[in-house]
Protein backbone atom coordinates (compact mmCIF):
# COMPACT_ATOMS: atom_id res chain seq x y z
CA UNK A 1 0.00 0.00 0.00
CA UNK A 2 1.20 3.28 -0.35
CA UNK A 3 2.66 4.75 2.94
CA UNK A 4 -0.57 5.02 5.00
CA UNK A 5 0.77 6.99 7.59
CA UNK A 6 2.49 9.45 6.26
CA UNK A 7 1.50 12.25 3.18
CA UNK A 8 2.53 10.50 0.07
CA UNK A 9 5.33 12.60 -1.29
CA UNK A 10 3.45 12.01 -5.10
CA UNK A 11 0.59 12.99 -4.29
CA UNK A 12 1.74 15.99 -2.21
CA UNK A 13 4.17 17.37 -5.53
CA UNK A 14 1.21 16.63 -7.28
CA UNK A 15 -1.35 18.80 -4.80
CA UNK A 16 1.44 21.58 -4.95
CA UNK A 17 2.29 21.53 -8.63
CA UNK A 18 -1.59 22.41 -9.17
CA UNK A 19 -1.87 25.23 -6.85
CA UNK A 20 1.38 26.44 -8.36
CA UNK A 21 -0.56 26.36 -11.92
CA UNK A 22 -3.49 27.93 -10.25
CA UNK A 23 -5.80 25.38 -10.70
CA UNK A 24 -7.18 25.48 -7.47
CA UNK A 25 -9.82 27.05 -9.65
CA UNK A 26 -10.97 23.54 -10.63
CA UNK A 27 -11.91 22.57 -6.70
CA UNK A 28 -15.70 20.37 -6.83
CA UNK A 29 -17.91 19.58 -4.31
CA UNK A 30 -17.68 16.65 -2.14
CA UNK A 31 -20.34 15.14 -4.43
CA UNK A 32 -17.69 15.50 -7.65
CA UNK A 33 -15.93 13.24 -9.41
CA UNK A 34 -13.55 12.77 -12.18
CA UNK A 35 -11.77 10.21 -13.66
CA UNK A 36 -8.54 8.76 -12.19
CA UNK A 37 -4.64 8.06 -13.79
CA UNK A 38 -2.72 6.25 -11.58
CA UNK A 39 0.38 7.73 -12.46
CA UNK A 40 -0.80 11.02 -10.89
CA UNK A 41 -1.68 10.69 -7.38
CA UNK A 42 -0.59 7.83 -4.83
CA UNK A 43 -3.34 7.11 -2.19
CA UNK A 44 -3.63 4.53 0.67
CA UNK A 45 -2.93 1.39 1.69
CA UNK A 46 -3.61 -0.86 4.41
CA UNK A 47 -2.07 -3.03 7.49
CA UNK A 48 1.21 -2.73 7.03
CA UNK A 49 3.29 -5.77 5.16
CA UNK A 50 5.37 -6.49 8.51
CA UNK A 51 2.26 -6.56 10.39
CA UNK A 52 -0.06 -8.99 8.04
CA UNK A 53 3.12 -11.31 7.64
CA UNK A 54 3.84 -11.06 11.53
CA UNK A 55 0.17 -12.53 12.07
CA UNK A 56 -0.05 -14.97 9.63
CA UNK A 57 3.14 -16.19 10.48
CA UNK A 58 2.39 -16.32 14.65
CA UNK A 59 -0.62 -18.77 13.63
CA UNK A 60 -0.32 -22.68 13.47
CA UNK A 61 -1.42 -25.00 10.88
CA UNK A 62 -2.27 -28.91 10.49
CA UNK A 63 -0.95 -30.83 8.57
CA UNK A 64 -1.85 -33.80 6.86
CA UNK A 65 -0.25 -36.04 9.66
CA UNK A 66 -1.25 -34.93 12.58
CA UNK A 67 1.68 -32.85 13.29
CA UNK A 68 0.97 -28.77 14.12
CA UNK A 69 3.88 -26.28 12.86
CA UNK A 70 3.87 -22.44 13.75
CA UNK A 71 3.04 -21.54 10.19
CA UNK A 72 6.58 -19.45 9.58
CA UNK A 73 8.77 -22.50 9.68
CA UNK A 74 6.59 -24.23 6.70
CA UNK A 75 6.60 -22.31 3.20
CA UNK A 76 3.90 -22.86 0.91
CA UNK A 77 5.04 -24.13 -2.39
CA UNK A 78 3.22 -22.28 -5.06
CA UNK A 79 2.44 -23.55 -8.20
CA UNK A 80 4.65 -20.83 -10.50
CA UNK A 81 7.61 -21.68 -8.15
CA UNK A 82 7.51 -19.38 -5.49
CA UNK A 83 7.98 -20.45 -1.94
CA UNK A 84 5.89 -18.57 0.46
CA UNK A 85 5.13 -18.25 4.41
CA UNK A 86 1.74 -18.10 5.15
CA UNK A 87 2.37 -14.69 6.49
CA UNK A 88 4.13 -14.27 2.68
CA UNK A 89 0.60 -14.57 1.14
CA UNK A 90 -1.03 -12.70 3.77
CA UNK A 91 0.75 -9.94 3.07
CA UNK A 92 1.52 -9.32 -0.57
CA UNK A 93 -2.19 -10.19 -1.09
CA UNK A 94 -4.51 -7.25 -2.05
CA UNK A 95 -2.11 -4.55 -1.50
CA UNK A 96 0.37 -5.88 -4.18
CA UNK A 97 -1.34 -8.69 -6.15
CA UNK A 98 -4.85 -8.17 -7.57
CA UNK A 99 -7.21 -7.19 -10.62
CA UNK A 100 -8.68 -4.40 -12.44
CA UNK A 101 -11.99 -5.71 -10.65
CA UNK A 102 -12.59 -5.19 -7.07
CA UNK A 103 -13.93 -8.42 -5.68
CA UNK A 104 -16.51 -7.21 -3.26
CA UNK A 105 -17.59 -5.66 -6.76
CA UNK A 106 -19.06 -9.04 -7.77
CA UNK A 107 -22.69 -9.87 -7.91
CA UNK A 108 -23.38 -12.19 -5.84
CA UNK A 109 -21.23 -15.18 -3.93
CA UNK A 110 -19.77 -16.98 -7.26
CA UNK A 111 -18.85 -14.31 -9.16
CA UNK A 112 -16.93 -12.91 -5.70
CA UNK A 113 -15.79 -15.78 -5.43
CA UNK A 114 -14.52 -16.18 -9.42
CA UNK A 115 -13.04 -12.73 -9.05
CA UNK A 116 -11.19 -13.86 -5.95
CA UNK A 117 -9.31 -16.58 -7.36
CA UNK A 118 -8.52 -14.39 -10.12
CA UNK A 119 -6.76 -12.01 -8.08
CA UNK A 120 -4.76 -15.19 -6.27
CA UNK A 121 -3.43 -16.56 -9.52
CA UNK A 122 -1.83 -13.34 -10.34
CA UNK A 123 0.65 -14.54 -7.10
CA UNK A 124 0.38 -17.92 -7.53
CA UNK A 125 -0.18 -19.23 -10.84
CA UNK A 126 1.41 -16.68 -13.12
CA UNK A 127 4.72 -16.97 -14.60
CA UNK A 128 5.18 -14.04 -16.65
CA UNK A 129 5.94 -12.03 -14.15
CA UNK A 130 6.42 -14.39 -11.44
CA UNK A 131 8.86 -15.40 -9.33
CA UNK A 132 10.85 -12.43 -10.04
CA UNK A 133 8.35 -9.41 -9.41
CA UNK A 134 7.21 -10.87 -5.84
CA UNK A 135 10.89 -11.84 -4.99
CA UNK A 136 11.79 -7.98 -5.74
CA UNK A 137 8.87 -6.70 -3.62
CA UNK A 138 10.08 -8.71 -0.68
CA UNK A 139 13.57 -7.60 -0.84
CA UNK A 140 11.98 -4.43 -0.42
CA UNK A 141 9.66 -5.02 2.42
CA UNK A 142 12.47 -7.11 4.01
CA UNK A 143 13.77 -3.75 5.53
CA UNK A 144 10.23 -2.40 7.13
CA UNK A 145 9.66 -6.02 8.89
CA UNK A 146 13.65 -5.90 10.46
CA UNK A 147 12.68 -2.44 11.43
CA UNK A 148 9.80 -3.30 13.36
CA UNK A 149 11.81 -6.73 14.47
CA UNK A 150 14.60 -4.18 15.82
CA UNK A 151 11.52 -2.10 17.53
CA UNK A 152 10.29 -5.58 19.53
CA UNK A 153 13.77 -6.12 20.51
CA UNK A 154 14.68 -3.62 21.82
CA UNK A 155 11.15 -2.88 23.53
CA UNK A 156 10.35 0.21 21.72
CA UNK A 157 7.11 1.23 19.60
CA UNK A 158 7.46 -0.28 16.08
CA UNK A 159 4.75 2.55 15.41
CA UNK A 160 8.39 4.88 15.60
CA UNK A 161 9.99 2.42 13.72
CA UNK A 162 7.54 2.76 10.95
CA UNK A 163 8.17 6.89 11.10
CA UNK A 164 11.46 6.51 10.36
CA UNK A 165 11.40 4.46 7.30
CA UNK A 166 11.46 5.93 3.70
CA UNK A 167 8.45 5.47 1.71
CA UNK A 168 8.93 3.14 -0.76
CA UNK A 169 5.66 3.91 -3.17
CA UNK A 170 7.84 4.76 -6.23
CA UNK A 171 10.19 1.41 -5.78
CA UNK A 172 7.19 -0.32 -5.71
CA UNK A 173 5.54 1.55 -8.47
CA UNK A 174 8.48 1.28 -10.46
CA UNK A 175 8.63 -2.67 -10.23
CA UNK A 176 4.79 -3.34 -10.85
CA UNK A 177 4.50 -0.25 -13.58
CA UNK A 178 5.20 -2.66 -16.80
CA UNK A 179 2.20 -4.83 -15.89
CA UNK A 180 -0.77 -5.27 -18.31
CA UNK A 181 -2.97 -2.37 -17.09
CA UNK A 182 -6.37 -4.04 -18.64
CA UNK A 183 -5.88 -6.47 -16.46
CA UNK A 184 -3.46 -6.20 -13.44
CA UNK A 185 -3.09 -2.53 -11.81
CA UNK A 186 -0.13 -1.48 -10.59
CA UNK A 187 1.00 -0.95 -6.77
CA UNK A 188 -0.75 3.01 -6.95
CA UNK A 189 -3.41 1.68 -9.60
CA UNK A 190 -4.51 -1.32 -6.87
CA UNK A 191 -4.56 1.10 -4.05
CA UNK A 192 -6.57 3.43 -6.26
CA UNK A 193 -9.74 0.55 -6.11
CA UNK A 194 -8.59 -1.13 -2.82
CA UNK A 195 -12.37 -0.93 -1.19
CA UNK A 196 -12.00 -4.77 -0.80
CA UNK A 197 -9.97 -3.84 2.20
CA UNK A 198 -12.84 -1.81 4.11
CA UNK A 199 -15.59 -2.34 6.29
CA UNK A 200 -18.72 -4.41 4.66
CA UNK A 201 -16.25 -4.92 1.23
CA UNK A 202 -13.97 -6.49 3.53
CA UNK A 203 -15.90 -9.10 5.06
CA UNK A 204 -17.45 -9.73 1.59
CA UNK A 205 -14.31 -10.14 0.34
CA UNK A 206 -12.96 -12.57 3.10
CA UNK A 207 -15.95 -14.75 2.95
CA UNK A 208 -15.46 -15.04 -1.05
CA UNK A 209 -11.77 -16.13 -0.59
CA UNK A 210 -12.34 -18.43 2.80
CA UNK A 211 -15.06 -19.99 0.61
CA UNK A 212 -12.54 -21.25 -1.88
CA UNK A 213 -10.23 -21.84 0.13
CA UNK A 214 -12.73 -24.26 2.07
CA UNK A 215 -13.84 -25.70 -1.40
CA UNK A 216 -10.10 -26.84 -2.23
CA UNK A 217 -9.59 -28.16 1.42
CA UNK A 218 -12.82 -30.44 1.40
CA UNK A 219 -11.85 -31.88 -1.79
CA UNK A 220 -8.11 -33.12 0.02
CA UNK A 221 -5.99 -30.30 -1.33
CA UNK A 222 -4.89 -28.90 2.32
CA UNK A 223 -1.56 -27.05 1.09
CA UNK A 224 -3.59 -25.22 -1.50
CA UNK A 225 -6.41 -24.43 0.73
CA UNK A 226 -4.01 -22.92 3.27
CA UNK A 227 -2.51 -20.50 0.76
CA UNK A 228 -6.00 -19.48 -0.69
CA UNK A 229 -7.22 -18.80 2.77
CA UNK A 230 -3.56 -16.88 3.39
CA UNK A 231 -4.72 -14.56 0.49
CA UNK A 232 -8.01 -14.36 2.21
CA UNK A 233 -7.20 -14.03 5.83
CA UNK A 234 -5.75 -10.39 4.78
CA UNK A 235 -8.83 -8.59 4.81
CA UNK A 236 -9.62 -10.16 7.75
CA UNK A 237 -7.01 -8.50 9.55
CA UNK A 238 -8.25 -5.22 7.86
CA UNK A 239 -11.36 -5.86 9.63
CA UNK A 240 -9.23 -5.16 12.69
CA UNK A 241 -7.76 -2.14 11.77
CA UNK A 242 -9.44 1.24 13.13
CA UNK A 243 -8.92 2.74 9.55
CA UNK A 244 -10.90 0.19 7.92
CA UNK A 245 -13.89 0.10 10.07
CA UNK A 246 -15.87 2.88 8.97
CA UNK A 247 -13.88 5.22 6.56
CA UNK A 248 -16.52 5.79 3.70
CA UNK A 249 -14.19 4.32 1.24
CA UNK A 250 -16.10 4.16 -2.06
CA UNK A 251 -17.46 7.58 -1.69
CA UNK A 252 -14.04 9.06 -1.24
CA UNK A 253 -12.94 8.01 -4.75
CA UNK A 254 -12.38 9.75 -7.68
CA UNK A 255 -11.51 13.14 -8.72
CA UNK A 256 -8.01 12.50 -9.69
CA UNK A 257 -7.28 10.18 -6.44
CA UNK A 258 -8.12 13.58 -4.64
CA UNK A 259 -10.79 11.74 -2.82
CA UNK A 260 -9.10 8.56 -2.43
CA UNK A 261 -6.16 10.62 -0.71
CA UNK A 262 -8.55 11.86 1.72
CA UNK A 263 -10.02 8.67 2.57
CA UNK A 264 -6.15 7.76 3.70
CA UNK A 265 -6.65 10.99 5.98
CA UNK A 266 -9.62 9.60 7.74
CA UNK A 267 -7.78 6.49 7.43
CA UNK A 268 -4.61 7.24 8.95
CA UNK A 269 -6.39 9.33 11.89
CA UNK A 270 -8.80 6.53 12.97
CA UNK A 271 -6.03 4.22 12.59
CA UNK A 272 -3.49 6.04 15.46
CA UNK A 273 -6.30 7.46 17.74
CA UNK A 274 -7.93 3.98 17.70
CA UNK A 275 -11.80 3.18 18.34
CA UNK A 276 -13.76 1.82 20.64
CA UNK A 277 -15.65 -1.40 19.18
CA UNK A 278 -17.49 -4.17 20.22
CA UNK A 279 -17.93 -7.97 18.75
CA UNK A 280 -21.22 -9.88 18.87
CA UNK A 281 -20.86 -11.33 22.24
CA UNK A 282 -20.76 -7.79 23.75
CA UNK A 283 -16.81 -8.01 24.72
CA UNK A 284 -15.29 -4.23 24.07
CA UNK A 285 -12.14 -3.15 24.03
CA UNK A 286 -10.02 -0.17 21.73
CA UNK A 287 -8.47 -0.72 18.40
CA UNK A 288 -5.87 0.86 16.63
CA UNK A 289 -4.78 0.22 13.24
CA UNK A 290 -2.23 0.53 10.54
CA UNK A 291 1.77 0.79 12.16
CA UNK A 292 -0.12 0.40 15.57
CA UNK A 293 -1.09 -3.58 15.76
CA UNK A 294 2.21 -3.89 17.72
CA UNK A 295 1.93 -1.23 19.95
CA UNK A 296 1.16 -1.79 23.14
CA UNK A 297 -2.22 0.32 23.23
CA UNK A 298 -3.18 -2.44 20.55
CA UNK A 299 -2.34 -5.70 22.75
CA UNK A 300 -5.97 -6.50 23.46
CA UNK A 301 -7.05 -6.08 19.96
CA UNK A 302 -4.30 -7.81 18.65
CA UNK A 303 -4.74 -10.95 20.26
CA UNK A 304 -8.07 -10.83 19.42
CA UNK A 305 -7.30 -10.22 15.35
CA UNK A 306 -4.77 -13.50 15.96
CA UNK A 307 -7.69 -15.88 17.83
CA UNK A 308 -10.07 -14.89 14.73
CA UNK A 309 -7.26 -15.88 12.36
CA UNK A 310 -6.06 -19.30 13.74
CA UNK A 311 -10.03 -19.91 13.75
CA UNK A 312 -9.98 -19.22 10.26
CA UNK A 313 -7.04 -21.91 9.67
CA UNK A 314 -8.58 -24.11 11.92
CA UNK A 315 -11.97 -24.14 9.92
CA UNK A 316 -9.93 -24.88 7.04
CA UNK A 317 -8.26 -28.44 8.39
CA UNK A 318 -12.12 -29.05 9.43
CA UNK A 319 -13.20 -29.10 6.21
CA UNK A 320 -10.15 -30.53 5.27
CA UNK A 321 -10.96 -33.51 7.74
CA UNK A 322 -14.71 -33.58 6.93
CA UNK A 323 -14.55 -33.51 2.98
CA UNK A 324 -17.43 -30.63 3.47
CA UNK A 325 -17.07 -27.09 4.15
CA UNK A 326 -19.46 -25.17 6.62
CA UNK A 327 -22.13 -22.59 5.65
CA UNK A 328 -20.95 -18.92 5.49
CA UNK A 329 -22.99 -17.75 8.04
CA UNK A 330 -21.22 -19.79 10.38
CA UNK A 331 -17.63 -19.07 9.53
CA UNK A 332 -16.28 -18.40 13.08
CA UNK A 333 -13.71 -15.89 12.59
CA UNK A 334 -16.35 -13.11 12.66
CA UNK A 335 -17.81 -14.43 16.00
CA UNK A 336 -13.98 -12.66 17.13
CA UNK A 337 -13.84 -9.73 15.07
CA UNK A 338 -15.96 -6.33 16.23
CA UNK A 339 -19.04 -5.27 14.91
CA UNK A 340 -19.58 -2.27 11.90
CA UNK A 341 -21.72 -0.64 14.11
CA UNK A 342 -19.68 -0.17 17.63
CA UNK A 343 -17.15 1.06 14.98
CA UNK A 344 -19.87 3.45 13.99
CA UNK A 345 -21.42 4.70 17.38
CA UNK A 346 -20.36 6.78 19.60
CA UNK A 347 -16.31 7.51 19.54
CA UNK A 348 -14.85 9.88 21.45
CA UNK A 349 -12.81 10.89 17.99
CA UNK A 350 -15.74 11.89 15.36
CA UNK A 351 -15.53 10.47 12.04
CA UNK A 352 -13.70 12.38 9.44
CA UNK A 353 -15.68 11.61 6.76
CA UNK A 354 -19.25 10.08 6.85
CA UNK A 355 -21.97 8.59 4.15
CA UNK A 356 -23.88 11.06 1.93
CA UNK A 357 -20.58 13.30 1.47
CA UNK A 358 -20.55 14.42 4.99
CA UNK A 359 -17.19 15.81 6.38
CA UNK A 360 -16.55 16.96 9.84
CA UNK A 361 -17.38 20.65 9.87
CA UNK A 362 -13.66 22.05 11.49
CA UNK A 363 -11.01 19.23 10.22
CA UNK A 364 -9.21 19.93 13.38
CA UNK A 365 -11.83 19.64 15.93
CA UNK A 366 -11.31 15.51 16.27
CA UNK A 367 -13.96 15.75 19.24
CA UNK A 368 -16.98 17.79 18.03
CA UNK A 369 -19.62 15.67 16.31
CA UNK A 370 -20.77 18.47 13.85
CA UNK A 371 -20.77 17.79 10.18
CA UNK A 372 -21.21 19.63 6.49
CA UNK A 373 -22.48 18.99 3.39
CA UNK A 374 -20.53 22.25 2.16
CA UNK A 375 -17.25 21.02 1.70
CA UNK A 376 -15.04 21.09 -1.62
CA UNK A 377 -12.33 18.49 -2.41
CA UNK A 378 -9.05 20.02 -3.24
CA UNK A 379 -9.47 22.86 -0.37
CA UNK A 380 -10.63 19.58 2.22
CA UNK A 381 -7.20 18.05 0.80
CA UNK A 382 -4.58 21.30 1.24
CA UNK A 383 -6.36 22.45 4.65
CA UNK A 384 -5.73 18.68 6.12
CA UNK A 385 -2.72 18.55 5.13
CA UNK A 386 -1.48 22.54 5.78
CA UNK A 387 -3.29 22.36 9.20
CA UNK A 388 -0.09 19.49 10.38
CA UNK A 389 -2.56 17.66 12.01
CA UNK A 390 -1.65 14.46 10.29
CA UNK A 391 2.16 14.26 11.02
CA UNK A 392 3.47 12.04 13.01
CA UNK A 393 2.85 11.14 15.97
CA UNK A 394 -1.03 11.54 14.88
CA UNK A 395 -2.94 12.52 18.45
CA UNK A 396 -6.51 13.75 19.19
CA UNK A 397 -5.74 17.14 20.47
CA UNK A 398 -2.95 17.74 17.22
CA UNK A 399 0.21 18.60 17.55
CA UNK A 400 2.15 19.13 20.18
CA UNK A 401 2.44 22.93 21.66
CA UNK A 402 5.78 24.17 22.82
CA UNK A 403 5.42 26.97 24.98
Amino acid sequence: MPDPAAVGTIVIRFLITRIQHLEIHTDLPANSSSSVDEDETVTMECVEYAEHSWLGDAICLSLEDGRRIVAKTRPIALPNGLNLTYGEINGLAGDFYGTTKPISDGIGADEQMRRFVDAYRKLSTDTTRQPGEAERILSVLQKEVDAVNKALANHEDPSVAYSKLPDETCTFQKITSSRPSDDQPSYIGLALINWDHFGEDARTTYNAGHAKALEEAAKGNLMDAYALNAFADHFLEDSFSAGHLRTPRRMLHGYKGVKDFLAKYMHDEDCAIGLSVTNPAGESWQAFGDKRLLAKENKDNKERCLVAIQASADEVFQAYKDGKAPSPDSYKAWTHACTLDSAHGSQELAPLFKKDEYRRKDVTHRREWEFTQDWWVWSTAMKIWKSGWWKYPITIDGPRKWF
